[in-house]
């Protein structure tokens, strides 16, 4: 199983040097990844909440800043020469599709083909009304927008006719390193998520999953790979959750990979033996000083024992 750290893209702790800093001592430890996660605007909240807390609000450094992940990820590229480089994940249906695969294969190129393009269909309306980006057809642009990359990434002279994109015989380059593309991580827990990595993902992305939920669900994934006339063997599952050491075990409300080192190696071998391929690590507070502790703290008291 390969491991893999969020950078601190959003507050005043996301800086030039927390980039660097951990981008550097991410590949000397060996770690496999390092992801940025996405948000354009944070308009106020009217209906939307936000899933990741318990009071469905945000966090508050999220309205202090927040960095834009191509331009994150190019600088880390430039400072890193091994170390996979991705997005967990972008919005892409709150994008042009066409401008979004015009970034993948810029940075996929000053990467030199290390590149993950993790991709979700979003869920915070106000952000999508601000952008002008129309919510309920977000599922629907996530999918051909994934047509459209893949078109401009390995056709010669790209035409694509769909819904929402229409070019015939356009010059695009430079394309990606990765042949054919970089891996398309598809992110979500719901029905539509796991049938839509199925059908069109190199990797099902799911957010803080418990072990019992991936027990659930594998099985259900690999139907849907079947019935695409997919091999499981072809695609991968990276999770993506907490990562905390403290004195005792998980309390409520808390992941399964947070609390005593035992624990959190517990938990990571169950999820390899159900067949994870990655695990992506967050970490709180979102800080520079804590994601290199808790880097430090994984690296030495938890690699050795998987």
């Amino acid at each position: 199983m390969k491991y893999g750290f969020s950078l601190v893209m959003r507050g005043h702790a996301a800086t030039r040097e927390a980039f660097g800093r951990m981008a550097v001592q991410a590949e000397e430890y060996g770690l496999d990844s390092l992801w940025t996660s996405d948000h354009i605007v944070v308009p106020e909240l009217k209906t939307s909440r936000y899933p990741g807390r318990a009071n469905g609000q945000f966090p508050p450094n999220w309205l202090e800043a927040y960095w834009t992940p191509f331009t994150a990820l190019s600088y880390v590229a430039a400072l890193t020469k091994k170390i996979k480089l991705g997005t967990s994940v972008l919005i892409l249906p709150m994008r042009n599709s066409i401008e979004v695969a015009r970034q993948v294969a810029d940075l996929d190129q000053l990467a030199e083909g290390r590149f993950l393009f993790g991709v979700g269909v979003g869920w915070f309306r106000e952000e999508f009304d601000a952008l002008n980006w129309p919510f309920n057809q977000r599922g629907a642009r996530t999918d051909e927008g994934i047509e459209v990359c893949k078109a401009l990434w390995t056709q010669e002279r790209p035409t694509f006719h769909g819904r929402f994109y229409n070019f015939d015989n356009v010059y695009f380059g430079p394309q990606t390193v990765t042949k054919p593309h970089p891996p398309v991580w598809i992110a979500g827990n719901s029905e539509f998520a796991i049938k839509r990595a199925a059908r069109i993902g190199d990797c099902w992305h799911p957010n803080r999953p418990t072990v019992e939920f991936m027990e659930q669900n594998i099985p259900v994934f690999e139907r849907e790979l079947e019935a695409n006339g997919r091999k499981r063997a072809d695609v991968q599952i990276g999770v993506k959750t907490m990562l905390t050491f403290q004195d005792g075990p998980p309390g409520e409300g808390q992941m399964p990979t947070e609390g005593r080192p035992e624990e959190i190696i517990a938990t990571l071998k169950r999820y390899q033996e159900l067949g994870v391929d990655h695990m992506t690590f967050d970490y709180t507070p979102e800080s520079m000083e804590q994601g290199l502790l808790t880097m430090e703290r994984f690296v030495q008291e938890v690699r050795p024992k998987l």
